[in-house]
């Protein structure tokens, strides 16, 4: 007895070339959207003109106010990327029936999960680098070890993007996911010393603050980019790694990819 045939499946749908085509989509789709471009590139950019304008070239004690806040933008960036642009694209991909079309799909379900990550490195890459030319041409850039900041930058995206997979997985409605990863950007933003540095909270307030997830990424992201050692803030960089795998293995074993809200 023969097997019956394999269905047919169009050669560019399972081919690099392929998967090169849904990057471009999900990239097209990404930039029509007004609200994910500003709060990725207006918005940072102009946290920084305005507050490079008012304190940037303070000395805090032999170190420009610009310099340490470079850092701080830059992880700005990653927590909206992962949090709300991510969780909220999902979400909606969700809602729309476009995840359960991706299953029935003759195409393997991880060229979607890679989509998102492609076009999140991408923007995240295209804002930083606008971010340091606007640096370099006002202020000049330090970036003293660059292969470290981008090394604790990547743990802080590696979180950020667990983060907004596990939100935008679950079965709520986008417009829910859009609220909580709304509120869960501002207390990775504001929590982690992003806006206003840890050292000038009260001490009860600096503590609370040290249990969260972004507080050892700012605190190294800082430190490599003037050159200082990170080495005191690797075990908790690496718990932050941990966590961002527990998340990863909540959202595929917990929620739901495929609800109908």
């Amino acid at each position: 007895m023969t097997e019956p045939p394999a269905p047919l499946t169009p050669p560019s749908r399972r081919t690099p070339r392929g998967l090169a085509r849904l990057c471009r989509v999900e990239l097209l789709l990404f930039l029509r959207e007004p609200a994910a471009v500003f709060f990725t590139l207006v918005f940072p950019m102009a946290m920084l003109l305005f507050l490079g304008v008012a304190y940037g070239t303070e000395d805090n004690g032999g170190v420009r106010y610009i310099d340490e806040y470079v850092a701080h933008i830059v992880v700005t960036i990653a927590i909206n990327l992962g949090v709300l642009g991510v969780a909220i694209n999902i979400a909606e991909c969700r809602a729309s029936g476009v995840l359960r079309r991706y299953r029935l799909a003759p195409v393997p379900m991880w060229w979607f999960w890679f989509s998102q990550v492609v076009v999140g490195l991408l923007m995240f890459a295209l804002a930083i680098g606008s971010l340091l030319a606007v640096v370099a041409v006002a202020y000049g850039v330090v970036l003293a070890s660059p292969a470290q900041f981008a090394l604790v930058v990547l743990v802080g995206l590696a979180f950020t993007f667990a983060a907004g997979v596990l939100l935008g997985s679950l079965d709520l409605p986008a417009r829910s996911v859009q609220i909580t990863g709304t509120g869960l950007f501002f207390v990775l933003f504001l929590g982690s010393g992003a806006a206003v540095p840890r050292d000038s909270f009260p001490g009860w307030l600096e503590t609370l603050t040290a249990f969260n997830p972004m507080s050892p990424v700012v605190d190294a992201s800082v430190d490599a980019y003037l050159g200082r050692s990170t080495a005191s803030e690797l075990p908790e960089l690496a718990l932050v790694l941990v966590a961002a795998a527990a998340l990863v293995l909540i959202a595929r074993s917990k929620s739901t990819w495929e609800g109908n809200r």
